[in-house]
């Protein structure tokens, strides 16, 4: 007897949404088991999906509730159909609508993989544009010496928790962690 089994994915644990809509789709083909985990797609190694993957036999189909949602580039993609090929497993995509059980589906597939690369290159390229265009860095602006100095001289006086200087410096715990360490400090008692 043949399976269904659904994989669905968000990039980020704030896309709860995201998943319950997934979910919703993929439930309407009534699959055998729905694997789910946020996590980026252009990630090669990714828990829930192996698993998904290790699930499938012979004639049996993995849905999915769209493309992007299995792979981000169409290496990958292709890559993953090709798998899915070798073994004689189809791929259902809900959104776009493909069934590679037939070779128009095949042919189809392997056309909007391509697409969606170009499209994510795309997108790469102008967010890359409009930062070259500004003055704006991403990620957290480093740390001062004199900021990293009160620092230390809060951490060393022990009257704070850690929260408290996080708080009063407007840095993060990690960062106290990690110039105490840096600077061979501790709070521990000997």
């Amino acid at each position: 007897m043949t399976k269904i089994i659904a994989y669905i994915r968000t990039s980020t644990s704030g896309q709860d949404l995201g998943l319950e809509a997934q979910r919703q789709a993929v439930e309407l083909f009534s699959p055998d088991n729905i694997f789910s985990e946020q996590i980026s797609g252009r990630k090669e190694n990714r828990e829930e999906l192996n698993k998904a993957l290790k699930t499938l036999e012979k004639g049996d189909t993995l849905l999915i509730y769209n493309l992007s949602r299995l792979g981000r580039s169409s290496k990958q993609l292709v890559t993953i159909m090709s798998e899915l090929n070798t073994k004689g497993i189809h791929l259902k995509s809900v959104q776009e609508n493909i069934d590679t059980s037939s070779a128009s589906g095949r042919l189809f597939f392997t056309m909007l993989a391509a697409i969606a690369e170009f499209e994510a290159e795309n997108i790469s390229q102008r967010t890359k544009d409009a930062l070259a265009q500004t003055n704006k860095k991403l990620g957290r602006p480093a740390i001062t010496p004199r900021k990293e100095q009160q620092i230390l001289k809060l951490y060393d006086n022990m009257k704070l928790s850690l929260n408290q200087i996080a708080k009063k410096c407007n840095v993060s715990e990690k960062t106290i962690y990690n110039i105490a360490k840096k600077n061979g400090k501790t709070r521990r008692s000997s």
